[in-house]
């Protein structure tokens, strides 16, 4: 429960007895009575007041528009069966019937149940309540001063600017009439006044109790009814009401600003309603310390609006046009137009007006709403904060404060909940319906089903049956009528807006009706939806120069149609955002499945238009995984489909080529590659193609540059004629384009000489290899005693999660064979019982049995080489053996019979891999098993423990493994190549901050669990991530936010995350009718394993608060075990301050910092242990020069030049000199990844892994290393304080090199003793003689 106080549960009898001690009045009544529910003049002071309001508004009352279901909702309310109470002793009423059965029928369970009622205590905001008690006594005060204003007499233009210039300038403030664009023209017939309105009503959210306080607070709508006398019936003509409107607004802010007392509590300025200057109010926001207001949050918007009579509304159309061209292009008003049906359209005009004139019969409609039904006002507050969570509006990226969407608001959501509901009781419409019975919750279920699956383009929907559907189609996008029949809801409502709010409601119907888990917090509470970074697959930073838009000499260079189509939207900046958003969106429908243009409002409605000159957009891009890294773009057929191909050349230009298949057929095509193409060339497509329109088409230029250069000389070669441009491409203030996303997936790229061979190597070629190596092994069957059944592959490169691609073995002069990494493999033979029963016997078998492979294998291919090693032969971090904190590091045992296992290395002579073979034989882990229960049985412990950690270890690199590898593969293979790059760049972070395997690490299997964990269970109602950045960023958020001592960490590999797509529509709806959203993913059973088995952890304290993933397999997150608590709070911390680098790049539009992500500190280690950077091996895994820094070359990262270099032990001196006269001497630059200890063809050898490997196992106790296994030359320590800090009495066992603390006195007979860190830094240099360069240390 909220500290704040104790919610309480709402039963219906509970509704019913509130609703039965303050009855509303009838609701025709309510719009228009000044002492109504929704009038701020509730004093029984104003009764003079309001009878005569009263009178004169009966008189409108009796005009008012019929709305749609009017009778049939009256009927529906009056006829509403009354509960009565009940009574001792008496049968159960209907309401304690559903009182009792409210949890289980109306609710997914106690615990969702109870979420929800917090969630709405805490966040719902209804006036006449004690913490609203002081703003309705402001709104009161707004009222009075409001109605008393002075009258103003008409006057002219010129005169009215004047006036109201003077008049701000005596407040203090100056201010000017916040004329539309264009502002009236020279000698226009008009004239400006002004009278105290009589009508006064708050309308919105607020009085009807549906109002929510959210990251930016709540607004309070007070709606002023301008007088009808100050207007003519034919001022809907060329923006007349809207020069009116806005003299209006200025005498009121201005009215507002010189009364002392409202000037105290609020600061008082211009704004605009959904974000169009045509619509200017005036906004009223508390100042800070103000007792009972400048806690509420609340901002308080002052909205002036008409009556319905006041100007003839059935004449504004959709189809018709109500601003003459003629009085575009500044020519005299009332010039000849000729026939006015060949006029241009202004629909988005007239419902401008429309939406003036019907707020208060909007509000009314909505107060019907909640007569009919108790529960309406608690659904629309949960779908006001479910929207509220996924709006853009007012969210911060950097600096930058985002606009979001202003018309697909909570008063449309609510709108849909009211026609789900009256269409109900009215029969007007076919299609799902909702009952006024139902609860808060399945209401906003209904409701978010619906969106999920309606189009309101393809399918309009009007609360009547009068309205002319056709008009409204053919002018607007998406129609949905109110229940006047004449406005549009959605007009000014982009398309991909509505796109946008169809994948998340698909989303999270699915959440909702998800068959485990109640996921209340990712519906309602998830932050990540808001955040642009992480939420698309691709994000662009567009920075363009508006000054062309803003000026007059702009509007005289257009033609006046198109500088119509410009002013139709408003606001100049909301016409570049749809012009950009439906020009990508129609150029990239294939490739894309939404692309969502975000405009910044950092400016203020008072700075005008010259702060809105350079203006920022973010575009957002969620890219279609099948079509967005295909490198042929197919188009249509010049001859078949002849307004196609046009439409494709004009986009693509030169690009667009025409060619013919080899399934004969002709079509336009654009290349972006051949032949074989890299994965991170192919992630950079669609970046290309965003690129290149906006270049050919807008003039905007890419910073840094992500085409290539053949698309820079096509694109500038030429460019169309109608092109919009913001300028010329060489102005560097024109416009400017910066995508992150490329430069991200740089960080997966490595060091490598021959840049034509690295595309040759890739993982469908290792994997294509090795499945041609299974069928060679297969086809020594009759020279093997058992037949092989199966190969199972378990190494990181042949399940696309490896850094790199495996990399084929050069024998060539100058091949290279720095590192060769082999693939491990375990084959698997037919079953028998002829295995021995003794462990070292059955080894030697194993050893025969893989010794007749290699040479049943050499001599069907005699150019092939076979080697026999052991199993710890060569092991690195990247086989993970030596990963976890645990048991499973390797110890004192090393050398026992049953850890010396064989297998052999078999170069595959067509691809150049080195597959590493060793043998499953299930007999061993049950021999191993069995021996371990004897020895504890006759008593040795030791022992014991010591097979048992050898038969862990056989089950995790024979049971586990090969189980891992496959589930990982198959979720690469389905989700290529955004899960393998995910994979990649999270494993390339985590080894740059030196915490990827290795004895103290992140184990590999388990990086690569975490990054698939974005696709399996999307974080936060995201869908899954289609790119490799997209996939990176949420692997940082989950690092950043999870808390894993709380919350289960798992990642289901049966779930299905693909959304539905439009194409599947029909199956959905069929689905929506049924009532039934189904979520593929683990049985219930499992998921209550998982919980049973995280519960039973966190009761025995195993948690810690460390990284542990489980999955069905694995429910006690067994297999790769958990990471230590403060290695999980180091990447907590690197995670956070990642992202903020990732947000700060793209508020800048630079990739400076980017560096910094993948750039780990040192300042926190106690000591540096500096390689020698020639006898790295894996050093061309390194990241290439050209991913830090684009504009140089391949080189690789010099990481000493940035770091600060600690004070070095001078008695160490000695060795590090000797060490650098060793024979290893510096190899010339055509042998740079050649093998530096002159042993080609060596495999699998790591030194520096080994090296970390010695000193781990020799100061298990006293330190923790880290290093980065790719090549990294920097292994850092840090002292255990147990074991290094405090000194200790004398001992025989203590297995460290110490020395006499001789300022320290003896607590007894026994000298005390410290730790020797001197000498024991020494040992490590000796150690690591030949190889270690330097060793740096902190001084205390």
């Amino acid at each position: 429960m909220a500290a704040g106080g104790i919610a309480t549960k709402r039963t219906p009898r509970a509704a019913e007895a509130a609703k039965s001690k303050s009855k509303p009045k009838p609701v025709a009544r309510a719009a228009a009575d000044e002492e109504s529910d929704i009038d701020m003049a509730s004093d029984s002071d104003d009764n003079s007041q309001h009878s005569e309001g009263s009178d004169d508004d009966n008189d409108e009352e009796m005009a008012e528009p019929m709305l749609a279901g009017e009778n049939a909702s009256s009927e529906g309310a009056t006829n509403a069966p009354e509960h009565k109470k009940g009574h001792p002793g008496g049968k159960p009423t209907n309401a304690e019937i559903m009182a009792l059965n409210e949890t289980s029928l109306l609710f997914k369970s106690n615990l969702f149940k109870l979420q929800v009622d917090e969630l709405l205590s805490e966040t719902s905001v209804a006036a006449n309540t004690k913490p609203t008690r002081g703003l309705d006594a402001a709104l009161k005060q707004i009222r009075d001063v409001l109605t008393s204003l002075d009258d103003v007499k008409e006057m002219s233009t010129d005169s009215a600017s004047n006036y109201v210039r003077k008049q701000s300038k005596a407040s203090g403030k100056l201010a000017m009439i916040p004329f539309p664009d264009p502002s009236p023209a020279v000698g226009m017939p008009i004239s400006f006044g002004f009278k105290a309105p009589k009508v006064v009503n708050i309308v919105g959210s607020y009085p009807l109790g549906m109002g929510v306080q959210r990251h930016g607070g709540f607004n309070v709508d007070v709606v002023v009814q301008m007088p009808a006398e100050l207007f003519q019936e034919r001022d809907y003509l060329n923006y007349r009401y809207f020069y009116k409107r806005a003299f209006y607004v200025a005498v009121l802010l201005i009215g507002l600003q010189q009364h002392s007392a409202i000037s105290e509590l609020f600061d008082v300025e211009f704004g605009s309603l959904r974000s169009d200057t045509r619509l200017p109010i005036v906004v009223l926001r508390p100042k800070s310390g103000v007792k009972h207001l400048g806690k509420l949050g609340c901002t308080v918007r002052i909205l002036p609006s008409i009556a319905h009579d006041t100007l003839p509304l059935k004449r504004l159309s959709p189809e018709r046009n109500y601003v003459r061209p003629s009085y575009i292009s500044n020519a005299k008003e009332g010039s000849a137009e000729g026939d006015e049906a060949n006029l241009p359209a202004t629909p988005q005009y007239s419902a401008a007006i429309l939406s003036d004139a019907l707020l208060l019969t909007h509000m009314k409609y909505l107060f019907e709403t909640t007569e009919m039904c108790p529960e309406f006002p608690r659904a629309a507050s949960l779908l006001r904060i479910w929207i509220g969570q996924r709006a853009a509006a007012g969210r911060q990226l950097g600096g930058h404060r985002l606009a979001g969407s202003q018309r697909l608001n909570g008063f449309v959501l609510t709108m849909v909940l009211a026609w789900l509901l009256r269409c109900a009781h009215s029969g007007v419409s076919s299609g799902p319906k909702l009952s006024g019975t139902m609860s808060a919750y399945q209401l906003f279920k209904g409701a978010v089903e619906f969106l999920a699956v309606h189009d309101f383009e393809e399918t309009p929907i009007q609360f009547g049956t009068v309205a002319n559907l056709e008009a409204f189609g053919d002018n607007f996008g998406a129609v949905f009528v109110d229940p006047t029949d004449s406005l549009n809801l959605l007009s000014g409502v982009q398309e991909w807006e509505l796109a946008e709010l169809r994948m998340e409601a698909r989303l999270t119907a699915l959440d909702i009706n998800h068959h485990v888990e109640d996921r209340f917090a990712r519906v309602f509470l998830s932050a990540a939806l808001t955040d642009i970074s992480a939420k698309y697959d691709h994000v662009f930073r567009l920075e363009v120069d508006l000054s062309k838009f803003l000026s007059a000499k702009h509007g005289a260079e257009l033609k006046p149609a198109r500088r119509l189509a410009e002013l139709e939207f408003g606001h100049p900046v909301a016409a570049v955002q749809n012009r950009i958003a439906s020009f990508l969106s129609s150029a990239l429908e294939k490739h894309t499945r939404l692309i969502a243009v975000h405009p910044c409002a950092d400016a203020r409605f008072e700075d005008g238009v010259k702060a809105m000159r350079r203006h920022v957009f973010f575009i957002g891009v969620v890219a279609d995984a099948k079509e967005a890294h295909r490198l042929v773009d197919l188009g249509p057929n010049p001859d078949l489909q002849p307004e196609e191909a046009s439409r494709f050349r004009a986009y693509w230009g030169e690009r667009a080529e025409l060619r013919r298949f080899r399934d004969g057929a002709i079509r336009l095509a654009t290349v972006w590659g051949a032949g074989e193409v890299s994965m991170e060339k192919r992630a950079s497509i669609l970046p290309r193609m965003v690129a290149y329109l906006l270049r050919r088409h807008f003039s905007i230029r890419t910073v840094p540059e992500v085409m290539q250069a053949d698309d820079l000389f096509v694109v500038d070669n030429a460019r169309p004629n109608n092109a919009k441009a913001f300028g010329l491409v060489t102005d560097p203030l024109a416009g400017s384009l910066f995508c992150l996303s490329t430069r991200i997936a740089a960080f997966a790229q490595t060091i490598d000489i021959d840049a034509d061979r690295a595309e040759q190597i890739s993982f469908e070629a290792a994997v294509n290899a090795f499945d041609e190596f299974q069928r060679e092994i297969k086809q020594l069957e009759a020279q093997m005693p058992l037949r092989v059944l199966s190969l199972h592959a378990v190494a990181p490169g042949l399940r696309y999660a490896s850094l790199v691609p495996p990399k084929p073995l050069s024998m060539e002069q100058g091949g290279d064979d720095s590192f060769i990494e082999p693939l491990h493999v375990i084959v698997e033979f037919m079953t028998s019982n002829k295995w021995p029963d003794d462990i070292t016997a059955l080894h030697k078998i194993k050893t025969a049995f893989l010794l007749r492979l290699g040479e049943a294998y050499t001599a069907l291919h005699p150019d092939s080489r076979v080697e026999l090693v052991n199993r710890f032969h060569g092991r690195g971090a990247a086989d993970g053996l030596l990963t976890g904190a645990s048991s499973l590091t390797l110890g004192a045992h090393e050398n026992m019979d049953y850890e010396s296992d064989n297998c052999i290395d078999i170069r595959h002579v067509a691809s150049g891999l080195t597959f590493r073979l060793s043998v499953l034989c299930d007999r061993e882990g049950e021999l191993l098993a069995k021996k371990a229960g004897d020895m504890r049985l006759a008593g040795l412990v030791a022992h014991a423990e010591a097979i048992e950690i050898a038969h862990r270890r056989w089950t995790r690199n024979h049971i586990w493994r090969p189980k891992h590898h496959r589930q990982i593969l198959d979720l690469c293979q389905r989700h290529h190549p955004a899960a393998s790059l995910t994979i990649r760049l999270l494993k390339r972070w985590l080894s740059r901050h030196m915490l990827l395997g290795q004895a103290v690490g992140v184990p590999e299997e388990l990086a690569e669990l975490v990054a698939l964990h974005v696709f399996t269970d999307v974080s936060g109602g995201l869908s899954e991530p289609a790119t490799g950045y997209a996939g990176f960023v949420r692997c940082l958020g989950l690092l950043a936010e999870w808390r894993w001592g709380e919350d289960l960490f798992a990642v289901d590999f049966s779930a299905d995350t693909r959304e539905v797509s439009d194409e599947d529509g029909g199956a959905v709806a069929k689905t929506l009718a049924q009532g039934v959203w189904a979520s593929s993913g683990m049985s219930a059973e499992a998921f209550e394993a998982l919980q049973k088995a995280f519960a039973e952890a966190k009761e025995h304290g195993k948690l810690k608060g460390g990284l542990r993933v489980a999955t069905e397999d694995d429910p006690e997150a067994a297999w790769w075990g958990a990471v230590a608590p403060v290695l999980t709070r180091r990447l907590r911390t690197l995670a956070k301050a990642s992202l903020e680098c990732v947000v700060s790049c793209l508020d800048a539009g630079s990739d400076a910092q980017l560096p910094q992500v993948f750039t780990t500190p040192l300042d926190d280690y106690d000591f540096i242990i500096r390689l020698r950077r020639d006898v790295v091996c894996r050093k061309y895994e390194q990241l290439p020069r050209s991913a830090v820094l684009p504009e140089c070359g391949e080189a690789e990262v010099a990481d000493e030049d940035v770091l600060d270099e600690p004070e070095i032990f001078k008695n160490l001196l000695p060795t590090m000199q000797q060490s650098q006269q060793r024979v290893l001497g510096k190899l010339p630059a055509s042998r740079r990844h050649a093998n530096p200890f002159q042993r080609p063809g060596m495999v699998g050898f790591d030194p520096v892994a080994l090296y970390v490997r010695d000193l781990a196992n020799v100061y298990r106790d006293s330190m923790l290393l880290f290093n980065d296994v790719y090549g990294g030359h920097i292994i850092a320590g840090l002292w255990n304080p147990t074991v290094v800090g405090k000194p200790v009495a004398f001992a025989a066992n203590l297995l460290a090199n110490v020395q006499v603390a001789s300022e320290v006195k003896a607590s007894s007979s026994r000298p005390m003793v410290s730790y020797n860190v001197e000498a024991v830094l020494e040992e490590m240099a000796r150690l690591g003689e030949g190889i270690v360069e330097s060793i740096s240390a902190k001084r205390d």
